[in-house]
């Protein structure tokens, strides 16, 4: 009787951990259903600062920037931040990058790229997939450091909002 009521407290301990659940209903039906929610990204221009004030923050704590700042600060020059959207106001999303980056300390931000030791490019851009029936649209932000000498890219990002 132990065993018989010890083996049943065992097949309940392992139905309980399953981490796979059967599928119940029909495939093929739940794979044409488009979600509401995948149409189009709507993101305010706070957002936008938020993606870059945060990308800006990854790329001070990044190892191969600490390295080059240890001594002195990076001469660098900043191309604008493009996007193809023109209801976002990137001036000011430019200018908050560069206030961050002044910020930081690290930098010294210089008008004239052959005057720069490193370069900052980058820009946010939309993506379109095509799933089945649906459309699923979002963004991708990427920044670029480049060493203006070697050619090398010191530090590289991208990150996906939706």
């Amino acid at each position: 009787m132990k065993y018989f009521i010890f083996s049943i407290l065992i097949l309940l301990f392992l139905t309980a951990c399953q981490t796979h659940f059967p599928i119940t209903g029909n495939i093929d039906e739940l794979e044409k259903t488009c979600p509401e929610n995948l149409d189009s990204i709507e993101l305010a221009d706070i957002d936008y600062l938020l993606y870059a004030n945060k990308m800006v923050d990854s790329m001070v704590q990044s190892n191969n920037v600490k390295q080059e700042t240890i001594n002195n600060r990076m001469r660098i020059s900043l191309s604008p931040i493009t996007y193809d959207r023109s209801d976002i106001d990137m001036n000011t999303l430019n200018a908050a990058i560069k206030n961050r980056m002044l910020r930081s300390g690290l930098f010294i931000i210089v008008s004239d790229v052959d005057a720069s030791d490193f370069h900052l490019s980058g820009g946010f851009k939309e993506v379109r997939l095509q799933l089945n029936s649906c459309d699923q649209t979002y963004g991708v932000f990427s920044l670029q450091l480049k060493n203006n000498r070697s050619g090398s890219i010191l530090w590289s990002e991208s990150k996906h909002f939706n």
